[in-house]
């Protein structure tokens, strides 16, 4: 029978065994198309502008069958973006909460400097990523308000050379020439759902599957804490 389990760690470049390098960069090149995963590598866990690094990986009878990996960006004294990479097997995705060890290590880290403004900033490929933050948390942009004037100010800042959506007349689109290996049958259920954040998904970014991603913006803030906590108790409540 197999059996899955989890490490995560405080990643520094060089801290993994080479053997965990090379499963993960073989999850990353079967999870993308449009890469280099070597470059890729690279540029999420080596890049020196990053302040820190939290990572979990999972595993299924000790082989690395995806990860998820979050970075924490000093952009200034009282500022902290946020970014994560994360990638599966294909038998793998959807069976995995990266939702959990991401929002914990998020409000960790504001714990810890709650002086800075922390801004979760994270460049889509998948709308199922999107459904699992948009239905657990209760602040994320884009939404299904549409344009807001201060939403729109904010993604000028964040994402200054990115797209706009004509989904929502924001800037909250990149291209970034990778997507994940969906195959026609998983877009068209994409396209054909009714669940609300994958229906929103698809109209701002209907070309994720082209190598355009969605910026999905989460502030980390007391405010942000509350309302989630308040949505997830009403959750349980109402069944």
């Amino acid at each position: 029978m197999a059996t899955e389990n989890t490490r995560s760690v405080s990643y520094t470049p060089g801290c993994l065994e080479e053997t965990l390098v090379m499963q993960i960069k073989s999850v990353i090149a079967a999870s993308f198309n449009g890469i280099d995963a070597d470059a890729y590598y690279q540029h999420y866990f080596d890049d020196p502008a990053v302040s820190k690094r939290r990572l979990r990986l999972y595993f299924e009878d000790n082989l690395v069958v995806g990860y998820c990996l979050l970075t924490f960006t000093d952009v200034s004294k009282r500022q902290v973006v946020i970014g994560a990479s994360a990638a599966f097997l294909a038998h793998h995705r959807g069976n995995n909460n990266t939702f959990a060890f991401s929002i914990i290590e998020a409000i960790k880290h504001y714990a810890q400097r709650p002086w800075q403004h922390h801004v979760y900033a994270d460049t889509m490929l998948s709308p199922a990523m999107f459904r699992a933050m948009a239905k657990n948390i209760a602040i994320v942009y884009p939404s299904q308000t549409g344009f807001n004037p201060k939403v729109a100010s904010l993604y000028e800042k964040l994402n200054p050379e990115g797209i706009i959506s004509a989904g929502n007349n924001m800037r909250c689109l990149r291209k970034v020439g990778r997507h994940v290996s969906y195959s026609a049958a998983e877009i068209s259920q994409f396209r054909a759902s009714q669940k609300p954040e994958i229906t929103l998904y698809c109209q701002v970014n209907p070309n994720f599957h082209q190598g355009v991603a969605l910026v999905t913006i989460i502030p980390i803030s007391v405010r942000q804490l509350m309302s989630t906590a308040i949505k997830l108790f009403a959750r349980i409540f109402t069944g």
